[in-house]
């Protein structure tokens, strides 16, 4: 993988601030270009831009726990996707266990035009310090690719460095999606209240102590336990990450899944700002397993390549519609959806209840079958360690260290004598 041309730049001119980010190597509706152009025109609010790259970029840098893997993935550079009507940024914390996005929205981008694909930006220490100093009163240009690329000074613009998205982070951005489409809305906070309820977080190291949200007619408030309607927040700490553009924020919404990952997304002028955090300071989302048993079905792929055909890079992808123009079932299509999200194809958007295209800069083919769960899942198949036991809906299953197993179905569940059973009850 090629490095950067160039360093990212913040540059004053007459007219205003004008924010370059250099790119990596980007998928693009055309195949793989190096430093893709994606878009290039003002932005409404330049504080807002600033305050919400910064954040994403913050996460990036950010371990929350798990110290030994963040030394090893911190730094990493946040995700851009052009989406023909929008621009979005993500990231993940070194530790993969809290997720980042801002998209800057159409209004936010007044009459600029945007491309489509998706790519690294780089989110370097200059860069971050002149963001910091953005206010409101100038305007400011935001470029995204080799074109518009410019400098300060000529010694100061050129930096090279690989980049290289780590098969940890790759699941991670195919996880959190579909995380995210089984999430359901369970509150609201409007703007006026927001500081309040953010002061009241604990300042302490992250990931911090793991609390409840309980929405009340004033406002939130925390809880050290479950109550009835209350939110669970694990590693509170963690939510900290919101901090840049909080100011910004008209409204907050909440969003919970049954496994008590929860997110938060702050409608912001023009933009919005989302963190998902895991049901666990020390769980990852790559390894949380979502889409297994849909790519475990032996015509994911084939019902995957055959949607990947149809999605065209739309803003928005609507199941009900490729349902229609493909001529496949309803599974057949959600399928086809997991095996397209594994590969990192696939985001979500929790505001519009909608998948968007997006392809990594990676071989998405290879993410998937590297991935470890799956592929030991395989193994265990392919060498006869799995089974039939009496009774119905009963095997015996051969661990990879020689222990067997009991596993059993029922009541739409399986069950399992495993340690990770045990753990984790099937969630």
């Amino acid at each position: 993988m090629s490095g950067y041309r160039y360093a990212s730049s913040l540059v004053q001119d007459a007219s205003g601030g004008r924010l370059h980010l250099a790119t990596g190597p980007g998928a693009t509706p055309t195949g793989l270009v190096d430093n893709p152009t994606f878009f290039s025109g003002f932005v409404d609010r330049a504080d807002v831009t600033a305050a919400g790259v910064l954040a994403v970029a913050d996460v990036a840098a950010s371990r929350y726990a798990d110290a030994g893997l963040g030394k090893k993935l911190a730094n990493l550079d946040p995700v851009v996707t052009a989406g023909g009507d929008r621009l979005r940024f993500e990231s993940f914390s070194a530790c993969n266990g809290v997720h980042a996005r801002f998209d800057v929205l159409p209004e936010g981008l007044g009459s600029s035009g945007v491309g489509f694909g998706t790519t690294n930006v780089d989110i370097g220490p200059d860069l971050r310090t002149a963001l910091a100093r953005v206010d409101r009163s100038a305007p400011l240009h935001l470029s995204v690719g080799p074109d518009e690329l410019r400098a300060s000074s000529p010694d100061s613009t050129y930096v090279e460095r690989k980049v290289t998205l780590p098969d940890r982070w790759v699941r991670g951005l195919a996880e959190v999606p579909a995380l995210q489409a089984g999430m359901r809305r369970v509150a609201e906070l409007p703007g006026p209240r927001i500081p309040r309820f953010l002061a009241s977080l604990p300042r302490v190291a992250p990931p911090g102590p793991s609390v409840h949200v309980l929405p009340v007619a004033s406002g939130w408030r925390l809880s050290s336990r479950e109550l009835p309607g209350s939110i669970p927040l694990a590693g509170a700490t963690r939510l900290r990450g919101c901090e840049r553009v909080a100011r910004h924020a008209r409204g907050l919404t909440v969003h919970v899944g049954d496994s008590g990952t929860s997110a938060w997304t702050f409608e912001l002028p023009g933009a919005r700002f989302t963190l998902v955090v895991s049901p666990d300071p020390y769980r990852g989302f790559s390894g949380e397993g979502t889409l297994l048993m849909l790519l475990a079905r032996p015509d994911a792929e084939e019902h995957g390549r055959r949607l990947l055909a149809d999605l065209g890079w739309d803003a928005v992808v609507n199941r009900d519609d490729l349902v229609r123009r493909t001529g496949l079932s309803s599974a057949d299509v959600e399928s086809g959806l997991a095996w397209l999200a594994a590969s990192g194809r696939l985001g979500y958007d929790l505001v519009e209840q909608a998948w968007f295209h997006r392809e990594l800069p990676v071989d998405s083919e290879k993410v998937i079958r590297r991935n470890p769960r799956l592929a030991a899942a395989r193994k265990v198949l392919a060498e006869g360690g799995v089974r039939r036991a009496p009774g119905d809906g009963s095997w015996r299953v051969l661990g990879s260290e020689g222990d067997l197993y009991e596993v059993t179905s029922a009541d739409g569940r399986m069950r399992c004598t495993c340690r990770w059973e045990a753990e984790h009850a099937g969630s």
